[in-house]
């Protein structure tokens, strides 16, 4: 479930979150201890545990210096989606770390907002994952016991083929069990 951000790349309601999110001490910025405290205070997510299918599309792109056949079959090829299945276990809802919304530490982030409750999240994030490349992301979204939906925004630079900006859904559904 946490990849879906790294496959992109390629809550609305946030009942239970301070007014600032995550930025605790008021200063603009979100450091490591302020992103990891407002997981693990916006309680138990709404999710149920076992197996989910996350289905990433992005119905918008931009790619100024793209030539138009390359990006119209990258277009077509993006309209088909991403899906992964992964396990979401008991500790993952009682206490989401930074990989479950896509900052994993080899896609080293940074969080610019952040906020999150039960069954809702605001994230906007900087990634920088190898050499030039700078992912900016915007997520919001609301969580289920058995599905989720999240609106994506996202801006990528230093790319071969220069700026690339997609906006898009993340879908989630509980599928199952996890595999024994």
């Amino acid at each position: 479930m946490h990849k879906f951000f790294l496959m992109g790349v390629a809550a609305l309601a946030l009942s239970a979150c301070s007014e600032k999110g995550a930025d605790a001490d008021g200063d603009g910025k979100i450091s490591d201890a302020e992103a990891s405290t407002e997981m693990t205070t916006g309680g138990a997510m709404a999710m149920k545990p076992g197996l989910w299918e996350v289905r990433v599309n992005y119905d918008k792109v931009e790619a100024p210096g793209v030539p138009a056949d390359m990006l119209a079959k990258m277009k077509a090829q993006i309209a088909q989606g991403m899906t992964q299945r992964s396990c979401l276990t008991q500790a993952q809802v009682e206490k989401p770390g930074m990989e479950f919304f896509g900052a994993a530490p080899e896609a080293n982030c940074t969080f610019n907002a952040l906020d999150r409750s039960s069954d809702g999240v605001k994230i906007e994030m900087t990634c920088k994952p190898s050499g030039p490349i700078v992912v900016k992301s915007k997520m919001d979204g609301k969580f289920g016991a058995e599905t989720y939906t999240m609106n994506i925004e996202q801006s990528t630079e230093g790319t071969p083929m220069g700026p690339v900006k997609m906006v898009g859904k993340i879908k989630g559904k509980r599928v199952g069990e996890c595999p024994a």
